[in-house]
């Protein structure tokens, strides 16, 4: 058995407490000239895909000569997204320090949530103790969905059909019994709700029947349309007999709105039709519960404040400007179109008379 001299045996020791420090410090080694420093020996930082994250280290050759100089090779491993460093090989002087950036660039479409990266050191060929690890995450961005509004205009996919008319009515834009634009409205003060009436039509379009569910909506604003002196043919004074003639019923926009039922005998006017279109245009229409183009006799509505279904006004133009023999036919419960905003106006015509749209046993019986 060799036996070790005291000199070997304090040699051991010495080199064994340095070993140790190395492993605890992990980031300072002893350079050929004095200790060097690598810091940070971690760090983190977070990016969003497609952008390139920089970390800043030093590294520093302390305790040395200022007169002898070393060179240092810089690498890096284990890294699946691309880095880059600055410098990968520096001349560093007893005493000083530099700095090395770090670039690594977050793939577009990442398919990890972060990538480590470790920076190692060599001096003349021989890779060194202390590292630099660097992790980069990436931000899981959660947009909020934005949906493309709702074009509340869209088509309903209804197909019409036609009827027969006569008399036919000339120049119906400009007439102001089939084109209410023609005599107009007033803001009118009076109750927002279902009145009670003296006088019951028994069979008159029913006004819930306007909306896919049937129901009594809420009263938005009433009216007052215009009276007509056909003497001089000119717009009157607002109609004040009934005090409403014209209601805004609430809605939802885009919402189908449908042709009013009426209930009783004769009430087909051909076929399964229920209303004639005696005129329409983007956002209004005239509808006529007889099969005559006129409003002296019979039922009427005028809508007001609709999408008209594109099918159902390309159908009607066709027809008005081929001279009015038929016009548009449609059933009831039909869609005709979609509410152009948070309200539908209705008016409602009897004999060529308005008559009052909040009428309980008139128009909205059983409410």
């Amino acid at each position: 058995m060799q036996i070790m001299s005291k000199s070997q045996g304090l040699l051991i020791i010495c080199l064994g407490t340095a070993m140790a420090l190395l492993l605890t410090l992990g980031s300072v080694f002893a350079a050929p000239n004095g200790t060097v420093i690598l810091d940070p020996p971690t760090a983190a930082k977070s990016g969003l895909p497609g952008t390139t994250v920089t970390y800043t280290l030093w590294l520093t050759n302390s305790e040395g000569t200022a007169s002898i100089t070393d060179t240092f090779m810089l690498d890096h491993e284990g890294n699946q997204w691309p880095v880059d460093l600055s410098r990968t090989e520096i001349l560093l002087s007893g005493g000083a320090s530099t700095d090395i950036v770090v670039s690594v660039t977050i793939p577009f479409t990442p398919t990890t949530t972060h990538d480590t990266v470790t920076i190692t050191v060599s001096y003349q060929g021989s890779l060194l103790l202390p590292v630099s690890r660097l992790t980069t995450n990436f931000y899981q961005t959660y947009l909020p969905i934005i949906s493309k509004p709702e074009d509340v205009c869209r088509p309903t996919g209804e197909t019409y059909g036609t009827l027969p008319v006569t008399p036919e009515t000339p120049s119906a834009e400009t007439h102001p019994d089939i084109n209410l634009a023609v005599r107009g409205y007033t803001p009118a003060l009076a109750f927002l709700g279902l009145v009670d009436l003296g006088n019951t039509d028994s069979d008159g379009p029913q006004l819930a029947g306007l909306f896919s569910a049937p129901h009594l909506p809420s009263f938005a604003a009433v009216y007052q349309i215009y009276d007509w002196d056909w003497k001089n043919n000119q717009r009157g004074a607002p109609i004040d007999d009934p005090a409403v003639t014209l209601a805004d019923l609430a809605a939802v926009p885009g919402e189908p709105i449908r042709v009013p039922d009426r209930t009783g005998p004769n009430t087909i006017i051909g076929e399964n039709y229920k209303a004639l279109v005696l005129y329409a245009n983007s956002d209004r229409l005239t509808l006529k519960y007889t099969g005559e183009d006129d409003m002296i006799a019979g039922y009427g509505l005028h809508l007001e404040n609709i999408c008209v279904d594109a099918n159902l006004l390309a159908l009607y133009q066709q027809l008005n400007d081929a001279g009015r023999h038929q016009l548009p036919a449609l059933e009831a419960g039909q869609a005709i179109g979609r509410a152009r905003s948070d309200h539908v106006g209705v008016a409602v015509r009897d004999t060529g008379a308005f008559m009052d749209p909040r009428s309980r046993y008139d128009w909205w019986r059983g409410y």
